[in-house]
């Protein structure tokens, strides 16, 4: 009797300090969003229908390059680095998806032709020079599909970073396929976000370098603003997948596929060697199959780079943004 009062008594304590940790967790959570919220966004805003959304435009004239971010909460901040290093003499843009970082989440499905729709609108609002080059990392590589399915007249060029592709299901067995797209625990997320552990899940999103300070100041103090609608983009990432498949030409656009090459960049997350070379392999032919969007495609392997290239290598992209600008303002 007296083991089980024991034990009765050691479970009532953990209870009790679980609950405090939650409700220190959740004031924690409450102080720290009011304490966001005095943070000034870098960028500017614009009406876009029914809500605002918020972008960053840097230099002047023609044409625009457009980043388009992966599936990631940090929003714009991705390309920050780059786009304060590249030349002022074309305009670069980038912005926060709906619902992302400073952008309201406005009423609109999360679709891929109604986001291509809202970065269109947020474009002409801005009054950023014609015509695009869009620059897609990922998930954004996908996006940039609908963008030039809806909008070819205003597009130049386009340059995938490490994109997905939407059909991989051709390029992966069940198991990997499973695997690869599997997502983000939704429910977990949610929770942490809410008592304050999500902060501490996402603090390293960046490196520690100097040129990414500013990003690493204010991530992951803003990733609850970002936390619901980067969630609401995985559950319509299976249809989006699909949807993105259909468009499989961009007729003569010129495209540059960039592509990570670090043979170690699933390391950490496969350990069965097989399945470990079979996304290798897959990867490398989805990445080929990409120049077939284009007839006038070109491959960009970076060596040294896993999938966050504009984090590794940011320098080969800047370089592959600044030869696309030559190319398609060649008179």
């Amino acid at each position: 009797m007296k083991t089980i009062k024991w034990i009765k008594r050691v479970l009532m304590a953990l209870l009790l300090i679980v609950i405090l940790l939650l409700i220190a967790g959740f004031i924690f959570e409450k102080i720290s969003r009011l304490n966001a919220e005095k943070i000034q966004p870098d960028g500017q805003f614009a009406e876009v229908e029914n809500h605002k959304m918020h972008y960053l435009q840097e230099g002047k004239g023609g044409p625009t390059v457009v980043f388009e971010t992966a599936f990631d909460p940090a929003g714009h901040l991705q390309w920050y680095h780059i786009q304060q290093s590249l030349p002022k003499n074309y305009t670069t843009f980038s912005y926060d998806r709906s619902g992302i970082l400073w952008s309201e989440r406005g009423t609109h499905p999360k679709t891929g032709e109604k986001m291509a729709e809202e970065l269109h609108i947020l474009l002409e609002k801005s009054k950023a020079p014609k015509p695009y080059i869009l620059i897609g990392h990922s998930f954004g590589g996908m996006l940039t599909r609908f963008f030039v399915q809806k909008y070819p007249q205003d597009v130049a060029g386009v340059i995938l970073v490490d994109s997905q592709y939407p059909a991989d299901e051709k390029f992966l067995s069940p198991e990997m396929h499973k695997m690869v797209n599997q997502g983000l625990p939704g429910g977990i997320l949610k929770f942490a976000n809410t008592f304050g552990a999500a902060r501490l899940m996402f603090k390293n999103m960046f490196p520690a370098d100097p040129q990414y300070k500013y990003q690493n100041s204010i991530m992951p103090v803003l990733l609850y603003k970002s936390a619901d609608a980067t969630l609401e983009e995985q559950d319509h990432m299976k249809s989006i997948k699909t949807e993105a498949a259909a468009v499989s030409s961009f007729g003569s656009i010129p495209l540059y596929v960039i592509t990570a090459g670090d043979k170690t960049r699933y390391d950490s997350f496969i350990k069965n060697q097989k399945l470990k070379n079979e996304m290798l392999e897959a990867w490398d032919k989805m990445q080929k199959d990409l120049l077939n969007l284009s007839t006038d495609s070109k491959q960009i392997i970076v060596p040294k780079s896993g999938h966050y290239i504009n984090q590794d290598q940011p320098k080969i992209i800047e370089e592959a943004v600044n030869d696309m600008v030559k190319k398609v303002t060649v008179k």
